[in-house]
């Protein structure tokens, strides 16, 4: 490993933004059903599956990401810390969205 600074690494900051979004739509669509007194659309509740299956793919995939870059150690620490903020955050709001909303089937 060589000493040259560490810098950049914002644009995968960006990415790891997008891949957890879906948790955050999973709150929503958690919200909207638990607010409809479990009465909601089946596209609601077809909304909040899908978003939370894909949010749990990319909180995997984010985090692998995060450790990826960590041991590669090329981009500044200041990214790599936001990067690790957005995935625990989206961990927590999985977590949030399914205790929202408990599903029937479960």
């Amino acid at each position: 490993m060589t000493n040259s600074p560490r810098k950049g690494g914002f644009g995968l900051l960006g990415a790891t933004v997008l891949l957890c979004l879906p948790s955050l739509f999973a709150v929503f669509t958690s919200s909207a059903i638990a607010q409809s007194g479990g009465t909601g659309s089946s596209a609601l509740w077809f909304m909040f599956q899908v978003s939370q299956y894909v949010g749990s793919i990319g909180i995997v995939v984010a985090a692998a990401l995060v450790v990826l870059k960590v041991s590669e150690g090329q981009i500044s620490r200041i990214a790599i810390g936001l990067m690790t903020i957005s995935v625990l955050a989206a961990i927590f709001l999985q977590w949030y969205a399914i205790h929202i909303y408990r599903s029937p089937w479960f």
